[in-house]
């Protein structure tokens, strides 16, 4: 079966052949494993579980293969690519709706927020704790976060949020497809609009 073209293996494949459809994954499957290990950290800071991340990847490889045109100027390999990108792009934006970005920002009480101090449990449960205290400092923290959240441009909380979760600046450049000098630049305007508002 190795011996037929691409498009006749397609066509092989639109009639449901199941031998088609697996020379065709194993002559261009690597495009999965490039896609997907390439989106995996975004996964990570996402907390979208990686087999998730890969079955999206799979479909959009089997969507690519049952509407690939051949009198299209791409090539099959080129149109995989191109759809599996797409459905895993699509798949890690859904995942980060603002119901998961509250899920993920909400307090954990087995977390100590203060450092080295107890966690929040343990402090709410503390009697000689000063609750409106720690209340008010979580509202200074957040009136913070906000302030800075309405100076930074779209790139620029991008970055932000990568580098306050310990992102080197080459892992963001990575991350962002951006050079690492860009990168490095935008975490100096960053710096210079919080020190601003500080």
């Amino acid at each position: 079966m190795n011996e037929y073209p691409d498009n006749e293996l397609v066509n092989m494949v639109c009639e449901n052949s199941e031998d088609a459809r697996d020379v065709l994954y194993e002559k261009y499957g690597y495009i999965v494993d490039i896609i997907y290990n390439k989106y995996r950290r975004s996964a990570y800071i996402l907390s979208v579980d990686l087999n998730e991340l890969r079955q999206e990847a799979l479909v959009g490889f089997s969507d690519a293969i049952v509407n690939y045109v051949d009198d299209k100027n791409a090539s099959l390999a080129t149109f995989i690519t191109l759809c599996v990108e797409r459905r895993v792009q699509k798949y890690l934006k859904k995942a980060d709706t603002q119901k998961n970005k509250m899920l993920r920002e909400a307090y954990s009480l087995e977390y100590s927020y203060d450092g080295d101090s107890l966690p929040l449990m343990d402090t709410i449960k503390d009697p000689t704790a000063d609750p409106s205290l720690k209340v008010e400092d979580r509202e200074n923290v957040l009136a913070l976060k906000e302030k800075i959240n309405d100076i930074l441009s779209p790139m620029e909380k991008e970055v932000y949020e990568l580098l306050i979760n310990d992102f080197s600046y080459l892992d963001i450049a990575s991350i962002l497809s951006y050079s690492p000098k860009q990168i490095d630049n935008t975490i100096q305007r960053i710096r210079a609009k919080i020190k601003d508002i500080i």
